[in-house]
C-alpha cells in the first residue's frame, strides 16, 4: 500500500486537519502516516479551545522513521504554528523526498482577506521557502497573495467573476514561476458570490496551462473543506490521476458533501457530512487503477 506523511495538526472536533486526511487517504487506498504538530479540543473556530504545540516531538518522528528506514509515496503538509516546525519539516523532507516522493503543501496562513491569529512574518518567510520546494500546494486566494507579495486585500476585492478569475490564474502563475522547480499551483475555493449564480472556483496552473473547476456556492462556510480538497488530491495524485482529474473529483466530493450538510442543520464549525461520500472516492480509485492497468497492456 502506498503512503503519505501527513504532517498537520489533530482536533477533538471540527473535521478537518488530520481527522479529515487519514478517512480521505484511507479511501483512495493511501495509508495516512500521521506527524501530529498540535493537539487542539477543537479547531479554532470555537470561541473555546485548548492547543497543546508538539513542536518538540518533530525531531522525534524524523529519527524514529529514519530507524525504522520508512519510505513515503507524498509528503503532505498543513497546519504548522511557527517557524520552527516548518524548519523541523524541511528536515524531515530532506530525508524522506525522493523523486519519486509528491511533495504537497497546503499553505495555512489566513483566509477572505484576513490572517489566522498563528501568522507572523516568520511563519510567512518559512512558508515561502517550504511552497517553493513543493510539487503542489494549495492556496486559498488570501494565502496565494501572502505567497506571492500581493496585498491581501485583493483577495477580496471582487468586481465581476472573468476579471477575478483572471487575477486568480495570475496569482497561481506568479507563485509557479517562484517555485524551486516544476510545480502544479492549486488556489482553492475562489467565491465569485455577487453573480446571478453564485459558484465556488478552484483554479490549477500547470505545466498543461489553466485548468478551472467549479460547483455551486453555498452561502455557508464549514470547516474542514479546505483539508478534504487538499486530501483527495494527494491520494489522486500518488494514485496517478493528474492535478486536473484530481481537483474535478474533489470539487464533485465537496459539493455532495456540503449539500447533505446544508440539509441537516449543523453548526459550519463541526465540519462537512462527508463520511457517506467516501464511496465516491473508492470508485475513483478503482476506476483509476483499472484504467492503469489497461494501458499497461
Amino acid at each position: 500500500m502506498k503512503k503519505a506523511a501527513v504532517i498537520n495538526d489533530l482536533s477533538g472536533f471540527g473535521k478537518c486537519s488530520l481527522t479529515a486526511a487519514i478517512p480521505v487517504l484511507s479511501a483512495l487506498g493511501v495509508q495516512c502516516c500521521p506527524l501530529a504538530t498540535a493537539v487542539l479540543t477543537g479547531q479554532t473556530g470555537y470561541p473555546y479551545f485548548h492547543c497543546t504545540d508538539l513542536t518538540e516531538m518533530m525531531p522525534q518522528y524524523t529519527d524514529a522513521w529514519m530507524q525504522n528506514q520508512v519510505h513515503f509515496d507524498a509528503i503532505y503538509s498543513g497546519y504548522m504554528t511557527g517557524r520552527r516546525q516548518i524548519e523541523h519539516l524541511l528536515d524531515l523532507i530532506a530525508h524522506f523526498r525522493y523523486d519519486d516522493t509528491l511533495l504537497l503543501v497546503d499553505p495555512v496562513m489566513g483566509d477572505d482577506g484576513r490572517v489566522y491569529g498563528i501568522y507572523s512574518e516568520d511563519l510567512l518567510a518559512g512558508m515561502k521557502e517550504l511552497s517553493r520546494k513543493a510539487d503542489v500546494i494549495t492556496p486559498n486566494l488570501t494565502e496565494a497573495c501572502l505567497l506571492s507579495d500581493t496585498d491581501i486585500a485583493k483577495a477580496t476585492d471582487y468586481t465581476d467573476a472573468d476579471s477575478f478569475l483572471h487575477f486568480a490564474s495570475d496569482t497561481a502563475a506568479k507563485l509557479r514561476d517562484m517555485a524551486d522547480g516544476p510545480q502544479d499551483v492549486v488556489i482553492t475555493g475562489v467565491k465569485c458570490q455577487k453573480e446571478e449564480t453564485p459558484f465556488i472556483y478552484n483554479i490549477a496552473v500547470t505545466e498543461r496551462g489553466v485548468h478551472t473547476s467549479r460547483s455551486h456556492l453555498f452561502n455557508r462556510s464549514f470547516s474542514g473543506t479546505g483539508d478534504l480538497f487538499a486530501s483527495v488530491l494527494c491520494g489522486c495524485r500518488v494514485n496517478g490521476m493528474t492535478t486536473e482529474a484530481s481537483i474535478d473529483l474533489a470539487g464533485q466530493f465537496l459539493y455532495h458533501s456540503i449539500a447533505d450538510t446544508m440539509n441537516d442543520n449543523v453548526s459550519p464549525n463541526d465540519g462537512i457530512n462527508f463520511e457517506k461520500y467516501l464511496i465516491d472516492l473508492i470508485n475513483a480509485t478503482a476506476l483509476q487503477k483499472k484504467a492503469t492497468r489497461n494501458q499497461k497492456h
